[in-house]
């Protein structure tokens, strides 16, 4: 279970995928938004992988720090599936790559949110086809 996730970069339609257990078949997927799509298995509450769509972008650095991205699907879950995602998604591999966090509008709102992680390996993938 502590394999070295996979990389694969798709140049065409800007998306990395990444696999936690390259072969594995995940059982559920969710969107975290519209360009984060989480594959687990939600039996055992474990990651499978990630698909970053527009990946440029979600890498991108502001002059203020990472870009940061509303994970708005959460909203969209049940209670208990959005405890679980939630789960899966703070804790390792996932958080390895996403990081994730709470804005906090006003006192009574929370709205969490996410970075993509500059992983070395994601970014010498980004590097060499936009170089």
């Amino acid at each position: 279970m502590n394999k070295e996730p996979t990389f694969s970069y798709d140049k065409k339609v800007d998306v990395l995928y990444i696999s936690f257990s390259p072969g594995e078949k995940a059982t559920t997927s969710v969107e975290l938004n519209d360009n984060i799509l989480l594959r687990f298995n939600r039996a055992e509450k474990r990651a499978i992988g990630l698909t970053l769509m527009d990946f440029s972008v979600l890498v991108q650095i502001t002059n203020l720090g990472p870009r940061s991205f509303p994970l708005t699907g959460l909203n969209e879950l049940e209670p208990d599936w959005q405890e679980t995602v939630i789960e899966i998604i703070t804790k390792p591999p996932v958080n390895q790559i996403l990081k994730v966090s709470v804005y906090t509008p006003s006192m009574n709102e929370t709205v969490p949110i996410a970075h993509v992680e500059q992983l070395t390996t994601a970014s010498s993938l980004y590097s060499t086809v936009h170089a």
